[in-house]
């Protein structure tokens, strides 16, 4: 797993270097089948990443290059070569390459790179998080709600009214841009994030898999559940994801 690791942080580190190339001249903005937006740097991250992964010998799925079925995949990479494309285009700066390794249906290797910011963020396992993870914000702060800067919705406002206020009236909400919510939540500098916005698996899974290492969860709001990978198909529910579960569900 080591070495797996090694091979996704050089690949996640050499995406985000073409990533930058584009993000630092003008580019098109082009719209997929479902509306969502794609630029070249998408395209870019997903060759450079799979190209890279390709010796480990494991199946390759992503964002930009999904297989005809993946439903024999036990053990696979699943891969967003560049989570917020939304943030990316507005040049943020908050966007991130994701990266995790899914086994029996469950990510159990993530890695998160931002590549303006320089950072990354890593797990194995539910014990190996790497050191920018490991020590928690332990400053007094207000009980700190995470929201989607570009894709809010009247359910996000409705849960956090309902289900989080009464039980911390002076919360505070804060929004930002793709997986670096899930990266907040592991550091400790925030405590929940409630999304109700259209996501896929390759959206979560990386930041998934850090999040659990760091202690947390991300659960389907439905149910209380843990979210689904290796699904028929690849939307998520609506979820929250907690940087430390609640022991009773709201």
């Amino acid at each position: 797993m080591e070495l797996l690791l090694k091979i996704a942080q050089h690949s996640a580190r050499e995406a985000g270097k073409a990533i930058m190339e584009v993000y630092a001249q003008p580019f098109e903005v082009y719209t997929k089948d479902d509306d969502s937006p794609v630029t070249q740097a998408d395209l870019r991250a997903s060759n450079i990443i799979k190209e890279i992964l390709k010796p480990t010998g494991l199946p390759f799925v992503s964002e930009e290059d999904l297989p005809t079925d993946r439903s024999q995949f036990k053990r696979y990479w699943l891969v967003d070569p560049l989570d917020g494309t939304a943030e990316f285009v507005k040049r943020n700066g908050e966007f991130t390459v994701n990266i995790a390794l899914i086994d029996n249906a469950q990510p159990v290797l993530g890695v998160i790179y931002a590549p303006v910011l320089d950072r990354l963020w890593y797990a194995v396992g539910t014990h190996r998080v790497c050191p920018q993870l490991s020590t928690r914000t332990h400053a007094v702060r207000p009980y700190t709600v995470l929201v989607s800067r570009s894709h809010r919705t009247p359910e996000v406002d409705e849960y956090i009214n309902k289900v989080l206020r009464p039980a911390h009236p002076d919360l505070v909400i804060d929004t930002q841009g793709s997986s670096l919510k899930f990266a907040r939540l592991a550091e400790g500098s925030a405590d929940i994030y409630v999304c109700y916005s259209k996501t896929k698996e390759w959206d979560t899974a990386a930041a998934d898999a850090i999040l659990r290492a760091a202690g947390g969860k991300v659960l389907r709001i439905s149910d209380g559940q843990p979210l689904e990978y290796s699904k028929t198909e690849y939307p998520n529910p609506p979820f929250v994801a907690w940087a430390k579960a609640p022991k009773n569900w709201p």
